[in-house]
């Protein structure tokens, strides 16, 4: 039987969590509970290379820290996807080094193929659009797609892209506009239906005791919201585990809402 393992690339590990909550009332199942040994070839080896580091002895803990491994893992039928939290922009050089990677698993012409009979391999980017706009977003995508395999496959995003046996495709998150936004855009309103007073108050205290001298580094209004709300169910846990495992998210609210309706249909277009 084929088949196919997608690396999902993903800026943040609240996309991770929250594709994979959006996946997972959708059919899709976890499959982080299976050994590294019993993952298809050639994944497992990239796998147990990249968790080993062969060259362990000659790495600092900080390099450690920055091993490259998926964070979340589902499966549907055939079809593993590897869910990678890889960071914002700044994070280009490491994205770059995984569609290496993979592509590198698929034979040229004249060579003998690491790949076993019906095996496909494929790279899918999960990305804000922010204030950028969809099509800015995609050229600069196509910009770093182009630094490794010399080409620029997307016109938009929502596309599938073959390149010498390498599936490609994006997704950009947008709010409203359907052109500029993020992640966030869809998350919090989904969260915060049915749990308005809860949010409202959230977003109130945020506003009373906000002090710019103090405030985070990075600070983003709907990142905190989510922590403060998330500790009414969950006390001491991240977001991430906020938009695991809190009621905020449900199943039914998931499967009415026009873009995660949109983001399962982009995924299940991609599957064998």
């Amino acid at each position: 039987m084929a088949k196919q393992i997608i690396a999902v690339l993903c800026e943040g590990a609240h996309d991770v969590e929250f594709l994979s909550r959006i996946l997972m009332s959708n059919s899709f199942k976890s499959n982080d509970g299976l050994k590294i040994k019993d993952y298809p070839s050639p994944i497992d080896q990239l796998l147990k290379t990249e968790a080993t580091k062969s060259n362990v002895d000659d790495l600092n803990l900080s390099t450690i820290r920055e091993v490259l491994l998926p964070s979340r893992t589902l499966k549907k039928d055939e079809n593993y996807f590897l869910f990678y939290a890889m960071g914002g922009d700044g994070k280009k050089t490491i994205r770059k080094q995984l569609l290496l990677d993979f592509y590198t698993l698929i034979p040229k012409s004249n060579e003998i193929s690491p790949l076993p009979q019906d095996t496909h391999l494929g790279i899918i980017y999960f990305l804000d659009s922010d204030d950028n706009g969809v099509l800015e977003r995609i050229s600069q995508l196509n910009s770093e797609v182009n630094d490794v395999l010399n080409i620029e496959p997307f016109t938009s995003h929502k596309e599938i892209y073959v390149h010498n046996h390498l599936k490609l495709g994006a997704f950009i998150f947008t709010g409203l506009d359907n052109d500029k936004g993020k992640l966030e855009d869809i998350l919090m309103p989904l969260m915060k239906k049915d749990n308005e007073d809860i949010f409202d108050n959230a977003d109130l205290y945020l506003k009373e005791h906000f002090n710019d001298s103090r405030k985070a580094q990075k600070f983003d209004n709907d990142k905190s919201i989510i922590g403060i709300v998330g500790q009414l169910q969950i006390s001491g846990a991240s977001n991430t585990v906020c938009i695991k495992k809190s009621d905020y998210l449900t199943d039914m609210k998931i499967k009415a809402d026009i873009k995660c309706v949109e983001i399962v249909d982009y995924v299940n277009s991609l599957l064998l």
